[in-house]
């Protein structure tokens, strides 16, 4: 995987004001790493862009429609009209629009056959109940595992990728950025940036009423505010899990699956549900701190230079020493400045994501100064890791950061030393976001660390930040 150092933001390197982007409505995004956010299709109707709310959905439908007509006419798994139907289902990662949240670049991937697989068979599920809404695939990550917003905004993307080309172009040429022919869509001139092999790699832009925060379908709450819009959907699915003392995201969907399913007229009231409840991601309330972090990227943060001097040659414990620092930066302006506020939507903590976004607008900087890959979510074998940092081969450092509402324990008992194992490192920092419920699990966690290190063991170190709602810096001096 490769790794990300220094993003750059569109703006910053064809020299724009990211004004110019506020007034056409689109996103103004990183050239070298994923945006965390996603297209959902659902918003397309709803675009103020016409070109979307136009000929894009118009495209949308068409596509989907042949979908769904080709399941209707298919007599069993497998034959030609089900084989045309799959290839109608393309679930490559588009490079070129860069949403999502990874530390791969925007080099784009595929999702094995199996995940593309499951959304045919539960739409065929859906056509034989006889809906034939083409917007009723937008819902696949409510119902299966593997399958969330990101998967869906990838093949959205690739259906409507000429029209996203037209609204790219028309807002470069308004703003003198230079195009060019692309063989990846002929006929569709588009910016470009040279990777670091000299090759050009090819951008999208993509307005921002049409996309979301990531993810929706992995969190409960999320998928649970779609419900309630629908009480009699909502009792059904709470009937469903009663017998289970403590059901998973895994059960819920199932249960969901199972009811929206059953009928037509459920299936159809939950759909309408969801179109009812969908929002486009508000930059005001910022939920995952995405333009908090692009503030940071495009303009600093106060203090930022560090009044340290790091020797990286020394190996992985200068590298750690590096990483704290950053922790510690952060840590310092959560709990004695004001960048609480970016981690609290109204009365609840924002998610673990708003966290790790601003912190690692934080960290790159300290990386940039000191030559350091940083990776958000590297893959560690066993799923991603919040961040690893590295130089060389022997210098790992993992960090995993955990809300106190979470897992606390397992996280740093379990998770964290299985991608210290699949990492061959011996450096882990854990990292708790403390938001007044940590209760006992410091000190079960602590207990773990002592008992470990007098066993000869190794054991990562723990970092607590407290980010409990606090007067302003101005009331506290």
């Amino acid at each position: 995987m490769a790794q990300v150092q220094n993003p750059t933001l569109f703006s910053v390197h064809f020299g724009l004001s990211p004004d110019v982007f506020a007034l056409a409505g689109l996103i103004d995004p990183f050239i070298d790493v994923d945006t965390p956010l996603f297209i959902d299709p659902v918003l397309l109707e709803k675009s103020s862009n016409a070109t979307i709310s136009g000929p894009a959905l118009a495209e949308f439908r068409k596509h989907f429609s042949n979908f769904i007509r080709l399941l209707t006419i298919s007599v069993r798994e497998g034959d030609a009209p089900w084989r045309a139907a799959q290839r109608l289902l393309d679930l490559s990662e588009p490079a070129e629009n860069g949403l999502g949240f990874g530390g791969s670049g925007r080099s784009g991937s595929s999702r094995p056959d199996e995940v593309r697989d499951a959304i045919v068979r539960t739409a065929k599920e859906v056509v034989t109940l006889g809906s034939n809404d083409p917007e009723m695939i937008s819902l696949m990550g409510f119902f299966e595992e593997g399958v969330g917003p990101d998967t869906i905004s990838d093949f959205t993307t690739r259906v409507i990728i000429k029209q996203l080309a037209e609204v790219t172009a028309k807002f470069c040429e308004a703003n003198g950025v230079a195009l060019s022919e692309s063989e990846m869509l002929p006929g569709y001139p588009l910016p470009s940036v040279k990777d670091n092999a000299g090759r050009a790699r090819y951008l999208i832009l993509v307005p921002k009423d049409i996309v979301r925060d990531l993810p929706i379908a992995n969190d409960w709450s999320d998928i649970e505010a779609a419900i309630n819009q629908s009480a009699r959907i909502r009792d059904a699915v709470n009937v469903m899990l009663a017998g289970i003392a403590r059901p998973t995201t895994t059960d819920r969907k199932d249960a969901l699956k199972s009811i929206a399913l059953q009928s037509p007229q459920n299936f159809q009231e939950f759909l309408a549900a969801v179109k009812e409840h969908v929002r486009t991601y508000d930059p005001n309330v910022d939920a995952l701190g995405y333009y908090k972090m692009k503030s940071i990227f495009a303009s600093g943060f106060e203090g930022l230079k560090s009044e340290f001097s790091y020797d990286v040659k020394k190996g992985p414990e200068e590298i750690k020493r590096i990483v704290i620092d950053t922790i510690n930066f952060f840590k310092h302006h959560v709990e004695n400045g004001n960048l609480w506020e970016e981690l609290w939507l109204n009365e609840k903590p924002k998610k673990e994501r708003a966290a790790q976004l601003i912190y690692f607008a934080i960290a790159d900087a300290y990386c940039h100064a000191n030559d350091i890959d940083i990776s958000p979510e590297a893959n560690m074998g066993g799923g991603p890791i919040d961040f690893k940092f590295s130089q060389g081969y022997q210098s790992r450092i993992l960090v995993e950061m955990k809300r106190s509402s979470g897992t606390v324990r397992h996280g740093y008992e379990r998770q964290l030393d299985f991608y210290l194992n699949a990492s061959k490192s011996d450096f882990g920092i854990y990292v708790v976001i403390d938001f007044g419920d940590l209760n006992d699990k410091l000190d079960q966690i602590t207990q773990i660390q002592t008992e470990r290190r007098a066993a000869g063991q190794r054991a990562s170190e723990i970092i607590v930040i407290d980010a409990t709602k606090k007067l302003s810096a101005s009331k506290r001096s």
